[in-house]
């Protein structure tokens, strides 16, 4: 009787083992299934970010270009050449543009795999990245077009504008030279688009630091 209730006890152990140990398996596995996953969706959003950062840099270098130029006309305009302020004037009519890349982070987010990040801090910073601190970028581009749609409408208004091999500037500088450097309203445009893309450049170089730190945050969780 002790023999069959010792078989039958070790027999039932047996059985819990087994279930613990087809268990912790179990765990295992989808444990290694879920950071595969997390793995993918932190390499997707890095190469998305690292493009970004690319963009931002292209993007911050050519719009201090254009404060520079405008800090010129404003500050120093009597001392630059005709050549150099026909130049200017035509250059001060490109608009900054950055597009994004968005697409990974929504595919990720509308198919829930976004939510295998485990570490809830990124996540929030992503999260709040893409649908809040982005928002910054559609603000400034639309301000800046806005901008300089103003100034070119006064432009076409006032002035006779000839084309050139990117946008136009002044058709006769010898003749209106001495009127653009007394146009107030000519002035007070300057003085908008700069402020406009002196504004764009502090808060997209912020958003660009942003997007560094939030990289190397999910760079380490990759190695």
């Amino acid at each position: 009787m002790k023999n069959i209730l010792a078989r039958g006890g070790i027999e039932f152990l047996a059985v819990i083992l087994g279930i613990s140990g087809s268990l912790w398996i179990d765990d295992w596995s989808s444990y290694k299934n879920d950071r595969k996953k997390e793995i993918e969706t932190f390499s997707r959003l890095s190469i998305a970010l690292k493009e970004d950062n690319i963009l931002f840099e292209g993007a911050l270098k050519k719009n201090a270009r254009m404060v520079f130029v405008l800090d010129e006309l404003i500050n120093d305009f009597e001392n630059l050449t005709k050549d150099s302020l026909s130049r200017y004037i035509e250059e001060i009519q490109y608009y900054t543009r950055i597009n994004p890349h968005i697409s990974d982070y929504e595919t990720l987010k509308s198919t829930g795999q976004l939510y295998t990040i485990m570490d809830f801090d990124i996540l929030q910073e992503v999260i709040d990245l893409y649908d809040n601190k982005y928002s910054t970028i559609k603000h400034w581009m639309n301000e800046d077009r806005r901008a300089i749609f103003l100034q070119d409408e006064y432009f076409l208004k006032n002035y006779s504008m000839k084309p050139t091999e990117h946008w136009s500037t002044i058709k006769d500088l010898e003749k209106d030279y001495v009127r653009l450097k007394n146009d107030e309203i000519f002035f007070n445009y300057l003085v908008l688009l700069f402020n406009v893309k002196n504004s764009m450049n502090r808060d997209w170089t912020k958003l660009n630091g942003t997007i560094i730190d939030l990289k190397e945050k999910i760079d380490s969780k990759i190695s």
